[in-house]
């Protein structure tokens, strides 16, 4: 008897799915369903192609439809599932003017997420749930193609929120020649990535670029009839309003999964409103999986529930999906990172585990280790500054986090932070790690191993040097 697949989304969590789907049963009846006109495309990607870095956004296609047919894997493109019969197993397929009925074996809901727009006065067209012209989201290439058409030099543009995707954009809308502002609802950029300390050098990093930044201000207003000509916005420690003129407003604050159809299957959703799923990548429901932005996961530091939002761990959690799904066995760690970079405005920026703040919540106050060092020897031209900060257990040493700043060489140290959470090293450990060496390429002690020295001074010098944790 043939199996049959039914994956719901053909992002890069539901296409890396059917591929791992088809490497384990060869003979499997596959399809993806895809709302989107495009098959599985990089949204990570879209600043770049908004600024003309990557010449087309089509560019951005990694698993073409004729890739997917060679691997005799379905997609039908610019469909919606309208419903999913769980006992029956069959999903309901709205497809151009067509109904259809697919029945399934194995489900897996790879929804993804939606940006999430807050209750901003003016940000729809009156009397309709459409954003006002002029007022962007960016999820979609067709997103990114409606802030290209607006963007040009001389243009006024208005970020509102001052993570990742935010940052991006606004680099993306400057090299277009538009004149930027972002408006931060906290007290720094990238706060959900990094500490204050380490935020702080990013967002010395956007002023250099003449692009303004304004923190601890609240949009309250889209200003304009028929198309957004500004913003108003509060400052929150002063409580005065100000306004911003603008041409484009592009609203990045954030995302939230997918979940609708998958509360309607019958899958149970946990504490962060997301598809709960076990280290099979199954829901509360047999046969039943999902992945990617619309799901929840354990941290593996703070072994609490999360969201990630990085493709990284959707791509994970769409291999062991899809292997299980059509009948192997594949499992995910006990928790996820939430490794992650960025580098707008020639600020390289990367952490992995809890910030300090996460960390404090939890009920620890860390052990820190920070050290400003650089990126070649002294004696050889052309190093660069890098600042590198540790978080660690201050009984243990455990290292628990890091974040490494600096202009250039600093995603992959990063990674070696990664390898040394998930072996449960401590900065004991790491101190003592025999890295390369070669003065054109890295110093004879690296920036990462000295912060684990600094560390290791400060838990030498007691409990009160280097934080406690918690009762």
């Amino acid at each position: 008897m043939v199996r049959r697949i039914v994956i719901i989304g053909g992002g890069c969590g539901g296409a890396t799915a059917a591929q791992f789907a088809r490497k384990t049963d060869r003979t499997a009846e596959i399809t993806i369903i895809e709302r989107e006109a495009y098959p599985q495309y990089s949204r990570c990607g879209l600043p770049y192609g908004i600024s003309g870095i990557i010449p087309e956004l089509t560019n951005l296609i990694e698993a073409p439809e004729e890739r997917l047919k060679k691997n005799r894997i379905g997609i039908l493109l610019g469909s919606t599932v309208t419903d999913v019969d769980s006992e029956k197993r069959i999903a309901h397929v709205h497809t151009g003017d067509k109904k259809i009925d697919l029945p399934y074996d194995s489900l897996i809901l790879a929804t993804g997420a939606q940006a999430s727009v807050p209750p901003i006065k003016g940000v729809f067209t009156e009397g309709k749930h459409e954003l006002k012209s002029g007022v962007f989201v960016l999820r979609t290439i067709d997103d990114a193609r409606g802030i290209q058409s607006l963007a040009s030099k001389g243009k006024r543009a208005v970020v509102i929120g001052g993570g990742l995707v935010g940052l991006e954009v606004a680099e993306a809308l400057m090299v277009r020649g538009c004149k930027v502002t972002i408006v931060e609802f906290l007290g720094n950029v990238i706060l959900a990535m990094v500490d204050d300390d380490m935020a702080q050098m990013m967002a010395d990093a956007i002023r250099k670029h003449d692009v303004k930044l304004f923190t601890e201000y609240e949009v309250t207003e889209i200003l304009g009839e028929d198309r957004a000509h500004g913003v108003v916005a509060r400052d929150r420690k002063t409580g005065e309003e100000r306004e911003f003129i603008a041409d484009i407003v592009i609203v990045a604050t954030g995302q939230h999964g997918e979940t609708e159809l998958a509360k309607q299957v019958g899958c149970k959703v946990g504490v962060t409103k997301q598809i709960m799923v076990d280290d099979n990548c199954e829901t509360c429901l047999k046969g039943v999986y999902a992945v990617g932005d619309c799901t929840e996961y354990p941290d593996l530091v703070l072994g609490r529930p999360t969201v990630s939002g990085l493709g990284t761990i959707a791509v994970k959690m769409a291999v062991v999906a899809g292997i299980n799904a059509a009948g192997g066995t594949d499992h995910l760690p006990k928790g996820f990172l939430q490794t992650r970079a960025t580098e707008p405005f020639g600020c390289q920026v990367a952490a992995v585990g809890p910030t300090s703040a996460q960390l404090e919540m939890a009920g620890m106050k860390p052990l820190i280790g920070k050290v400003r060092s650089f990126t070649l020897p002294d004696y050889y031209p052309g190093r660069k500054e890098i600042y590198v900060k540790v978080l660690a257990n201050p009984v243990t040493g455990k290292i628990l986090g890091a974040q490494i700043v600096g202009e250039e060489r600093v995603h992959m140290r990063i990674n070696a932070f990664a390898v040394a959470i998930q072996a449960g090293m401590t900065v004991d450990d790491l101190s003592k790690l025999e890295t390369a060496y070669c003065p054109p390429a890295a110093p004879t002690v690296d920036p990462i191993t000295i912060a684990c020295e600094a560390a290791k001074l400060k838990m030498a010098r007691g409990p009160q040097a280097a934080g406690h944790p918690s009762p």
